[in-house]
């Protein structure tokens, strides 16, 4: 039997397997798409089971002149290479900017060769990208999500940007992150009947994420000093890479140097360990398209407080498994950190109740089949999409 013929029959369902080829980041980067499709290559085996084979290439950045010629000079022939031997459909794992431009260059590839496509988009600053952007970028932002097979955003909000793109609602997908480590550890903890949700002798608040003005870090600060201000002393962790020296300044600034503690890049359960330690997770973002971190959180039953943008608006059940504020509001942020450390029973009940929705909207089985559904539409012949 040839190679293609026993990709054809070498699944549980009997339906012809389909090749999926991911394009995102790689060569090294953290975080982001790159969690992403860390997630989605830890489910091969759930994907190969389904029918589904998927190879991921990875791109260099445009950070430096060498990076840029790496793309130009390596990437685009080997994937076309990669492509023309391991794709039925290409995956293109978007953001903005430089991002944005490499997949369009590939996508015009992966069509000049035939191949079906898909784009996903991971960014919650698209729409500001798109309207500063000159027009023929906005063409090209046009002509990259029109001309797609299918478009999946990461969230409700980000579809919402999408949709005047899509032209039918079939083409357009809502698929959620996947956190499978804290998933699985959170079976085990259930299974070993160990308290998730046990309040520590030194309960802090837990911000994991790069550590950038956008996640909100200057009125997480301020928060704590208000907090301070008002007699309530509250302990930050934040975990993440960034401009470390920039923050530490701005903690001391706000008065609170010593609440506030850098614990850097955390993987594995070390990061697990990490949020089931924290009283609360705490993410006030100025955009978020969906919040893996915040998810990780939920599974390990932790409250959430977000902000009113992006994935936050589908993770997040106001008043049930966290709390929202607006983005900028320290005041309001304050509110619900003293609220939640104040009435640990209260805390513990919505960590449970976060636990709960993750499992029902976001364990991997879940994903996963909404990316092989997402998969086999844009697979199918085209007379029988509409069917």
């Amino acid at each position: 039997m040839t190679e293609r013929g026993e990709e054809s029959l070498n699944n549980e369902t009997g339906a012809t397997r389909l090749r999926v080829l991911h394009v995102g980041p790689g060569r090294g980067q953290l975080g982001g798409i790159a969690s992403v499709l860390g997630e989605l290559n830890a489910q091969r085996g759930l994907f190969q089971r389904d029918g589904v084979t998927s190879t991921v290439f990875e791109t260099h950045g445009f950070q430096s002149v060498k990076s840029l010629l790496c793309f130009l000079l390596v990437d685009i022939p080997c994937f076309v290479a990669v492509a023309l031997k391991h794709a039925d459909i290409v995956h293109f794992h978007v953001s903005v900017r430089g991002s944005f431009y490499r997949k369009f260059a590939l996508y015009v590839l992966a069509r000049l060769i035939g191949k079906k496509t898909i784009f996903h988009l991971h960014a919650g600053n698209f729409e500001q990208f798109r309207e500063t952007a000159r027009p023929v970028v906005r063409n090209t932002i046009s002509r990259f999500v029109c001309g797609a097979d299918a478009v999946v955003a990461v969230s409700t909000a980000i579809a919402e940007e999408l949709r005047p793109y899509c032209g039918g609602a079939h083409r357009l997908h809502v698929i959620g992150n996947t956190a499978h480590e804290a998933e699985s550890d959170a079976a085990l903890q259930q299974a070993g009947n160990a308290l998730m949700n046990g309040a520590t002798a030194a309960p802090y608040v837990a911000f994991a994420g790069r550590l950038t003005e956008g996640k909100g870090i200057d009125e997480l600060l301020r928060a704590v000093a208000l907090l301070l201000a008002e007699g309530l002393r509250v302990t930050v962790r934040l975990a993440g890479d960034g401009d470390i020296r920039r923050w530490t300044q701005a903690a001391a600034d706000f008065g609170v140097s010593d609440q506030v503690h850098f614990v850097g890049w955390l993987r594995g359960g070390e990061k697990l360990h990490f949020y089931r330690n924290a009283a609360i997770f705490c993410m006030p973002s100025h955009y978020e398209s969906f919040g893996i971190s915040t998810l990780e959180a939920m599974f390990v039953g932790k409250p959430v407080i977000g902000t009113r943008v992006g994935g936050f608006l589908d993770l997040v059940e106001e008043g049930v498994t966290g709390y929202l504020v607006d983005c900028g509001d320290a005041v309001a942020l304050a509110r619900s950190i003293r609220d939640l450390i104040e009435r640990p029973a209260i805390a513990r009940a919505m960590g449970q109740a976060g636990a709960t929705r993750a499992r029902d909207h976001y364990s991997v089985r879940a994903i996963v089949d909404q990316y092989v559904h997402c998969y086999r539409t844009v697979g199918q012949p085209e007379g029988e999409k509409h069917e």
